[in-house]
């Protein structure tokens, strides 16, 4: 059984102190588990496109456009949503991709990137959907790793010793770290898929279905437990709410709508498997005229040497 955990200052590294526009750049254990995530999630997406034979340049290409959707817009999320007053200090805030991120943000980003790309590239959306789900688990889990390590989601205050909790915190209160309450939630819903779900068999969607609906209500549950206006000047401001709700709740209840529309409603499409095939690379398309070799079919024959 898991106990309180004790509050474990993480190190880092000052690179460079006075950087314009950044000011003073630090090298935290968060950025390196980022980027291990997204370099072993990327693996696993090539690893489910691989076993659908889905084109793999074209693949690449998308995940890399995606990624930058999803982080871009997952910092978007963060600042505008949950600290808006943020802006009204430092409007290049904004353009600070590193300095906080929004799960929930990404997950939109994502699928604004995957949407605009693959309309652009007149592929079907549902199987790189599926691809990019199956790697997202498992970055998702480093992520989370490097929120825990450096406690940017301070929960509620809690009696010293309480089940799961996390302290001392600076202030010396106890409180829940969401970030690794939610990196435990990753871990186990990643291990089922991996290791206990058939994918290869499910029809396209479910996946995507799988662990949205998986997921959704146990975000907007974990979000009630967020820090209140006691930490207000001891560890950072309270997020905003919109109608009593956090930015994440509200994406959330939507992300459960699809997710189970996806698992439990929708049919199959025959175009859902109508993508770029690796195996037909270099193949003329259905119906495409043959290329010319430039030579009349109908002109007669040359004449053969007496």
């Amino acid at each position: 059984m898991l106990e309180a955990f004790p509050y474990i200052v993480a190190p880092e590294r000052v690179l460079l102190e006075d950087v314009p526009i950044i000011g003073e750049l630090k090298l935290q254990v968060f950025g390196p588990l980022v980027a291990v995530g997204v370099i072993l999630g990327w693996q696993r997406c090539l690893k489910y496109a691989r076993f659908r034979d889905m084109h793999e340049d074209l693949f690449r290409d998308y995940l890399f456009w995606m990624l930058v959707s999803a982080f871009v817009i997952s910092h978007w999320v963060s600042v505008i949503f949950y600290f808006p007053h943020q802006i009204e200090q430092n409007p290049w805030v904004l353009l600070y991709i590193w300095n906080g991120l929004s799960s929930v943000g990404g997950f939109f980003g994502a699928f604004i990137g995957m949407m605009v790309y693959l309309r652009m590239h007149k592929q079907p959306v549902i199987v790189y959907a599926d691809a990019t789900i199956f790697g997202l688990l498992l970055g998702w889990c480093f992520g989370r790793a490097g929120c825990a390590l450096v406690h940017d989601h301070p929960g509620r205050v809690v009696t010293e010793g309480t089940f799961l909790a996390v302290g001392p915190w600076p202030d010396g209160t106890w409180r829940y770290d969401l970030g690794l309450l939610e990196f435990f939630f990753a871990v186990a819903l990643t291990t089922v898929i991996y290791g206990f779900v058939d994918w290869k068999s499910k029809r396209p969607g479910w996946l995507v279905g799988a662990v949205v609906t998986a997921y959704a209500p146990y975000r907007f549950a974990l979000d009630f437990f967020r820090a209140d206006k006691a930490a207000r000047g001891v560890i950072g401001t309270p997020d905003a709410r919109y109608a009593g709700l956090t930015p994440a709740q509200w994406f959330t209840l939507a992300f459960l709508a699809a997710g189970l529309y996806l698992m439990f409603f929708r049919k199959a499409r025959p175009n859902d498997m109508s993508y770029a095939r690796e195996s037909e690379r270099g193949q003329p398309k259905p119906g495409a005229e043959p290329e010319s070799s430039g030579e009349d079919p109908k002109a007669d024959p040359p004449a053969q040497p007496s």
